[in-house]
């Protein structure tokens, strides 16, 4: 949860900043209720990529079957 009190109290007042330009709701989902079963189980099972391993791993599936991955990008 972002507590935009919190900050305003230690000087950052920066709510107005996110309220011109529409992010309130945004904040309110954000303040909204945590699953930290779903969470807990949801992490572990994630895995990530940094680019250089991505690239590494398109390279390679793209070596699996060059003909049917001619010309196919990330993008």
């Amino acid at each position: 949860p972002v507590d935009f009190e919190a900050l305003r109290v230690n000087g950052f007042e920066v709510e107005k900043f996110f309220t011109d330009q529409g992010w309130s709701k945004f904040f309110v989902i954000l303040n909204g209720p945590v699953y930290p079963i779903l969470v807990k189980d949801f992490w572990p099972r994630c895995e990530v990529f940094d680019k250089i391993e991505a690239e590494k791993e398109f390279a390679l599936k793209v070596a699996e079957d060059p003909e049917n991955n001619k010309g196919k990008t990330r993008e």
